[in-house]
């Protein structure tokens, strides 16, 4: 057979089967994997694989991530993509912040799938330096309170879920604003560089914190904190998956 004829001739009945049965296994696998997905209560979420290169800014804003305060200053904040992670990293002291105005209803929990590189310098908010390799804000209603200061914007009700180095766990801190409707709260104390899974009650958190009924999440963010650091301001963490649950 030339080569001519052979580019010409029917595919083979054994290698249509072969493709047949890999595409009716492909198609399981992910009717499988949304199943879970379903069964496993997921209302919304949002994962960072799947980045087809160039800025990542631009990227975020696909899925809906507004860049605010040093989001958009390379020389303080810059952000990247590594196995699937988003990865977050300050190169001086500075507050960058991914927002997402996405409303969500019907949840209970939040599961995020995170990890720290580099901590702050002298981070902890036992001690008052209140600074965040990687924190997540999670926001409820829409109607916005008193900051506690003039220059600072008034804002909803919030939980700021963090990964620390060293102080207590699910222990609820005060920040230096937003007393009444702000509560910050480290969830995990992970190994560096190892990547861990976060599954927090966040809707009963917020009742037990605010003595009240959660409202309906109205956003939620994703911050890197070295403002108030010591030293160089430096830090480094990662991200690869933020779901809300039933």
């Amino acid at each position: 057979m030339t080569r001519e004829q052979k580019a010409g001739a029917p595919m083979p009945m054994r290698r249509k089967r072969s493709l047949t049965v890999c595409a009716i296994v492909g198609a399981a696998i992910i009717a499988s994997a949304e199943a879970a997905r379903a069964a496993d209560g997921v209302i919304y979420g949002v994962d960072f694989a799947g980045y087809p290169g160039g800025s990542v800014l631009q990227w975020l804003g696909s899925k809906e991530f507004e860049p605010k305060q040093d989001a958009n200053n390379s020389r303080r904040v810059v952000y990247s993509v590594s196995q699937g992670n988003l990865v977050l990293e300050t190169r001086s002291r500075a507050f960058g912040l991914l927002l997402n105005e996405t409303d969500v209803r019907d949840y209970s929990r939040i599961r995020i799938e995170w990890g720290v590189d580099a901590f702050p310098p002298g981070a902890s908010y036992e001690t008052g330096v209140r600074s965040e390799a990687i924190m997540i804000y999670v926001f409820f209603g829409k109607e916005r309170h008193a900051s506690g200061s003039l220059l600072i914007p008034d804002s909803p009700y919030f939980l700021g879920l963090f990964l620390c180095e060293s102080e207590k766990t699910n222990k609820p801190f005060r920040g230096r604003y937003y007393h009444g409707v702000g509560r910050y709260i480290c969830v995990d104390r992970p190994r560096l560089g190892m990547p861990v899974i976060t599954e927090f009650p966040i809707a009963e958190t917020f009742t037990r914190v605010f003595r009240q009924e959660a409202p309906d999440i109205s956003g939620f963010a994703i911050a890197i904190d070295t403002a108030n650091a010591r030293g160089n301001g430096v830090a480094k963490s990662f991200i690869r998956k933020i779901e809300f649950l039933r």
